[in-house]
């Protein structure tokens, strides 16, 4: 019979292997808005690099450092995320991770159809 001890030295290996993963592959939480006002940085085990008077603008999560960033087109509601730089894709683009995203919007609204699409879509149906 292995002893608590013994259990816990043979998950190690797992526990450093799953802490890589998630490194390199932030899992994106979302939170109501009012969350970013409670607690959870140390929630989530990360530490408050620099803040201002609206609350944490770095934190550091399983080494790396993110950084708090807002929306700036009101369509797609009120929003504050924290992420880091991942590179660029093949088209040269910004690629971001998101450690964590706090917004009231529960789910995204459709927009309407423009009329040229409506229409084409009324002559398919007939």
């Amino acid at each position: 019979m292995t002893t608590p001890s013994e259990t816990a030295d043979s998950l190690k290996p797992i526990q450093s292997a799953l802490m890589a993963i998630a490194a390199n592959n932030p899992p994106n939480w979302r939170r109501p808005l009012a969350s970013y006002r409670n607690g959870w940085v140390d929630a989530i085990s990360a530490v408050v690099v620099s803040s201002d008077s609206h609350g944490p603008s770095v934190v550091y999560w399983m080494g790396h450092h993110y950084i708090r960033r807002a929306g700036s087109n009101p369509k797609y509601g009120v929003a504050i995320w924290f992420s880091r730089p991942m590179g660029k894709n093949e088209a040269d683009e910004p690629q971001y991770a998101r450690l964590i995203t706090f917004s009231d919007k529960a789910t995204p609204t459709a927009e309407p159809l423009p009329e040229y699409v409506a229409d084409a879509l009324a002559r398919i149906a007939r």
